[in-house]
């Protein structure tokens, strides 16, 4: 058993596989005595996972249900995850949402080479964390990252959180409550125990409360950079 600070959280969990331990090393800890959260998966469950996607190795598949059995837990703690990838500037965290293969990557690295190194860094390229810490909407970067590994143990303020597709022009405009809670079931696991659903809602509603959501067409582009940080820092 390993034991790792995730999210502002003592986790442990054990992994059979190298994937998930190399993945993991920078959230270790020493012991502790007793976790937040304690997550466990089987052989079974790879071996059926691996069933329904032969594409992955046994390592990525047990990666997969860790991650999801670790955000399954995080709702009991005022968190969930986001499909994104989120970037940090100045301390503070931007995320950009969107289905696979949209995008929302190309437009975080061009962040990065716009801001530069010291400005700008990656929180998580795939699977961000976002928590309500003592009334105010975190970002955190966990072990889960998707297929890269690009992930920072750190916990930061959520500044804007926006929904992009491919465009030609540059545009962004602020979403409505009604939608922006769509847009964010629609880029997370929907629980199936309807405790769970309660809470994910609940955090949701609160994070649209704190924080404005975004829906942005762009291309790949300087311009791009400069329209998304400009209408979200200045709120």
């Amino acid at each position: 058993m390993a034991f790792y600070s995730i999210a502002g959280l003592n986790v442990s969990y054990s992994s059979i596989f190298e994937h998930s331990a190399l993945r993991s090393k920078k959230y270790e800890i020493g012991d502790i005595n007793k976790s937040d959260i304690e997550v466990s998966v089987g052989e079974a469950e790879i071996s059926a996972l691996l069933k329904r996607a032969p594409n992955l190795t046994p390592g990525e598949a047990e990666y997969l249900l860790l991650g999801s059995a670790f955000y399954s837990a995080l709702l009991d703690y005022g968190g969930f995850f986001l499909h994104s990838s989120a970037v940090m500037v100045d301390g503070e965290a931007y995320l950009f949402s969107a289905p696979c293969g949209t995008g929302k990557s190309t437009h975080t690295q061009l962040w990065l080479r716009y801001f530069g190194e010291q400005r700008a860094q990656i929180l998580n390229d795939d699977k961000p964390a976002i928590r309500l810490f003592d009334g105010r909407i975190m970002a955190c970067g966990t072990p889960f990252s998707g297929r890269t590994d690009l992930s920072q143990n750190k916990i930061v303020p959520v500044k804007g959180i926006c929904f992009i597709e491919q465009s030609p022009q540059n545009r962004i405009i602020q979403m409505p409550s009604s939608k922006a809670i769509v847009a964010i079931l629609n880029q997370t696991i929907r629980p199936r125990n309807i405790e769970k659903m309660d809470k994910l809602l609940a955090i949701i509603e609160k994070v649209i409360k704190s924080v404005q959501i975004y829906k942005m067409g762009c291309n790949i582009s300087f311009e791009a950079v400069e329209l998304s940080y400009n209408t979200m820092k200045n709120v």
